[in-house]
């Protein structure tokens, strides 16, 4: 080979290991820049998966919170419905004592025990709507007690409503308003009771995560 030809071939060699190294270094930098593009999107599915997982903690947080107002609003309603029926029945129960006192004197007309009497009712009505309101934000559990003392408060209402059916009858009222007066006091000891079981049920139920 004259010496021609082999300067040929030896800027040939030369421009192939440029070629060859220049390609290496693509493929690296390729290579290299493809890692870091996949470090970013981890990291960034990441920061995504935080965001969402603490926007899914304080909805979750949000929620419970507003449950946990339905289930107090909805209690205060029907413990504030269950008193006023209360107060109602005694109410009645003290007219129908004037009334028993009145028809003791002779001469004298007994009291009017309708308008009372009808006020109780209308009390007792509104009971019911705030009994579906609380069965619909409590457990089975609290809703079986509540019907409990919504008995209790119909067994009250029922008793004064036969005082009043013995006054005007003029028929055995005294032992009609011991009982009256005794489902009076036993209203009273199961409200007692509910509210206790009922804030203790709230205090927990607020705590749940």
């Amino acid at each position: 080979m004259d010496q021609g030809a082999a300067a040929v071939w030896a800027a040939g060699i030369g421009v192939g290991g440029v070629v060859i190294t220049a390609g290496m270094g693509w493929y690296a930098a390729r290579k290299g820049a493809a890692a870091q593009i996949e470090a970013a999107h981890r990291s960034a599915a990441a920061q995504v998966d935080a965001v969402l997982a603490g926007v899914q903690a304080q909805f979750s947080a949000q929620r419970q919170e507003a449950m946990w107002q339905v289930r107090r609003e909805a209690y205060t309603a029907f413990l504030g419905q269950v008193e006023a029926v209360r107060v109602a029945v005694v109410d009645l129960s003290h007219f129908c004592g004037e009334a028993i006192d009145t028809m003791s004197r002779a001469g004298s007309a007994a009291p009017d025990l309708d308008t009372p009497r009808d006020q109780l009712a209308q009390t007792y009505k509104d009971l019911w709507l705030r009994d579906s309101a609380l069965r619909l934000s409590v457990n089975l559990e609290e809703a079986e007690r509540a019907e409990q003392l919504r008995l209790s408060v119909m067994q009250a209402v029922e008793d004064v409503n036969v005082l009043v059916d013995m006054i005007y009858a003029n028929h055995q009222f005294r032992a009609a308003r011991r009982r009256s007066a005794t489902s009076i006091d036993e209203l009273h000891e199961d409200i007692v009771e509910w509210t206790r079981n009922s804030r203790e049920y709230l205090g927990s139920a607020s705590q749940e995560p």
